[in-house]
This record gives C-alpha cells, sequence and structure tokens, in this order.
C-alpha cells in the first residue's frame, strides 16, 4: 500500500514540537471519538442479516407503541370532527326559522276577475299578514298553466302554486293557502294561538270521523298527537273542502304536494277534481292520513251560505264563498257584502 506525504506549508508545525504534539493528540482523539461514534451508528442502523438485539426488540416495539398512540390521536380526531358536524348540522330541520313563521298564499284569477275586485282580495290579505308580521306570497294563476293538464279546472292550480311559495320562503313554518275568493272577517286572530298551537289544536281534531262523509270506512284517527300534525283542513258533507288549508313546512308537505298534483291523478275523471283526489290519497295512504287533522269549518272556512256547524257567524275567523262563481250567484257581490262588514285589526 501506498501513502503520498504532501509538502508542509511554512506554518505548519515541525514533528516533535509541543504545539504539533498538542495538535496530534486533539486529532487522535476527535478521530477516536467520531469513529467509535460512526462505527456504533452504523452497527446500530444497519445491522447484518439476520442479526437481532435487545435494543432492536426495544426500538420495534416503541415504534409500534408510537404508531399506535399516532392512529389513537387521528382516528380520534376524526371522531371529534364527524361529531361537531352532526351538531351543526343534524337539527337544521328542527332549527327555529328565521323568516315569517306563517305565510299566506294566494292565487288570483286575472283571466275571469277585474283588477278593483283583485285589489281589495290582495288588500284584506295584507292587512292581516302585516297585523301579525306574516309573510305573504301572491302569484296569478295563469302562472301555472303550463303545469295543469286541463287548466278549466280551476282547483288544480293552487298546488304548484303552493309548491312555489314554498320554495321561495323556506324558511317558514306553516303556509296557510286561502282562496281568492274568501275574506278574512276577523284579522286580531293569529293562526298560532288559533289554531296550530298544539294544545289548541288538541282540542278542534276531529277523531274517528269519515274521510269521506257521511259514512266512509275509511276514518281519521283517534289518537295522533297534535305536536306530530302536519297538515289541518275541514271539510263540509260534501269532503275535503281545500278552498283553506294549513301546511307545515317539512318534508312531508312537499311529499303530499307531489303526490297530490300527480299527473295521473289529473287525468283520472274524478267527480270533484283535486278535492277528489285528496280523498283518495287519504284513504289509500296512512302516510298522509297520519299527520292530519281535520278541524271544524268554522274555525278557518265558514259559509256566509251555509248551515248547520258550517254556516259563518258573527266574529268567525274566515268566510268563505264557496260556489260563487256559478250564474245563479256572484262571487263580486258577495264579497262586497262582506267586506263593508268586515273586522278591523285592533292595535
Amino acid at each position: 500500500m501506498h501513502f503520498s506525504i504532501p509538502a508542509r506549508s511554512i506554518d505548519q508545525p515541525l514533528p516533535g514540537s509541543p504545539s504539533f504534539k498538542a495538535k496530534s493528540r486533539a486529532s487522535s482523539y476527535r478521530n477516536s471519538f467520531f469513529g467509535n461514534l460512526m462505527a456504533k451508528f452504523a452497527f446500530y442502523r444497519s445491522p447484518p442479516p439476520g442479526s437481532s438485539s435487545a435494543f432492536d426488540k426495544k426500538r420495534n416495539s416503541s415504534r409500534r407503541s408510537t404508531l399506535s398512540v399516532i392512529l389513537l390521536i387521528v382516528a380520534s380526531a376524526a371522531l371529534i370532527v364527524i361529531y361537531l358536524f352532526y351538531l351543526v348540522f343534524a337539527n337544521i330541520g328542527d332549527s327555529e326559522p328565521t323568516g315569517p313563521r306563517v305565510v299566506l298564499v294566494l292565487g288570483l284569477d286575472n283571466t275571469k276577475y277585474k283588477e278593483n275586485y283583485l285589489a281589495k282580495v290582495v288588500e284584506n290579505r295584507r292587512e292581516y299578514a302585516d297585523a301579525h308580521g306574516y309573510g305573504l306570497y301572491i302569484r296569478y294563476m295563469s302562472d301555472f298553466k303550463e303545469l295543469v293538464k286541463d287548466p278549466f279546472k280551476p282547483g288544480w292550480y293552487k298546488l304548484p302554486l303552493l309548491r312555489a311559495a314554498i320554495h321561495e320562503q323556506p324558511d317558514a313554518a306553516y303556509f296557510w293557502y286561502l282562496d281568492q275568493n274568501a275574506i278574512i272577517m276577523n284579522p286580531n286572530l293569529d293562526i298560532e294561538s288559533h289554531i296550530t298551537d298544539p294544545k289548541r289544536l288538541n282540542t278542534l281534531v276531529l277523531r274517528d270521523v269519515s274521510v269521506v262523509p257521511p259514512d266512509s270506512t275509511i276514518r281519521t284517527y283517534r289518537h295522533v298527537p297534535a305536536d306530530r300534525v302536519k297538515f289541518i283542513i275541514s271539510q263540509d258533507h260534501d269532503g275535503f273542502q281545500t278552498g283553506s288549508f294549513i301546511l307545515k313546512n317539512e318534508e312531508y308537505a312537499k311529499y303530499l304536494l307531489d303526490a297530490w298534483f300527480d299527473k295521473l291523478y289529473q287525468e283520472y275523471s274524478f267527480s270533484k277534481d283535486e278535492k277528489s283526489a285528496l280523498e283518495h290519497i287519504a284513504q289509500w295512504h296512512p302516510t298522509v292520513l297520519s299527520k292530519m287533522a281535520v278541524i271544524p269549518q268554522r274555525i278557518f272556512n265558514a259559509y256566509p251560505n251555509g248551515v248547520g256547524e258550517s254556516q259563518y257567524q258573527d266574529g268567525d275567523f274566515v268566510a268563505s264563498l264557496v260556489g260563487c262563481d256559478t250564474p245563479e250567484r256572484s262571487c263580486v257581490r258577495e264579497f262586497e257584502r262582506l267586506w263593508d262588514n268586515r273586522g278591523r285589526v285592533v292595535n
């Protein structure tokens, strides 16, 4: 083996001098220290194949423990995140609405009635909505002409109208549909305390009555609690009266409106159009009937020309002019008589 000895620089100490010996000892110490350290490091980093030691086992065990702790921490963090998402989003449907609690829905027939009459109908609804802080959704029925199979059956128009109202006012708690040919006679009654409050509603629900009067086999449920009710309607001697009804703004309402407006029902030759369709749904779909409340007519759908329990009396909430659009009657004349005698908001 051959070595080459570099030339000594002019300032390099001579061998044997004190400074040369001290430097040599320091260099030897460093070389010995780092050499041993690197040897140990190399031995523990790269043991011969098949070799093992207590240190290796201890280190591997430590690594496995560390990995387990890390996985546990990650899993715990994931569970915390999922739980936080649940707290934030799980009860969105049950949270308090940010918009008006009640929205009145009104459809106007501008093809049959003059503007001065329709303006009074709008004034009546607006006066009531403003008094109680309710929303008001108004559209021309003709806006939905393309959706209705038979445009000469006006009862069907209210269903896409309501669907549009729910889309426009998604934060409302209740939607009250009231026909154009009706007038709010006692505007001091609010929807919540008069109808939808569970304690009040429990006293109003007509239980175990025929879905189709007078004696259909299917009857309303006896023990449906008021807080489960999503759909409130009344009926007269002829069946459900769809000129005034209330829907709670939940998935049930959307399901009901979509099912009720189904093309099959529109094309079927029901004798009372959308009223017969609703009776059919209520009788054959327990999901609908189990959340429906039938209440007395005079609560929000009394008839000025009615008889018995359906007849309007002074102080009643609503007077409904059902059947006024016939040659023998006049919706405008009957509305005008009620208009002059309606109650006014008491501040």
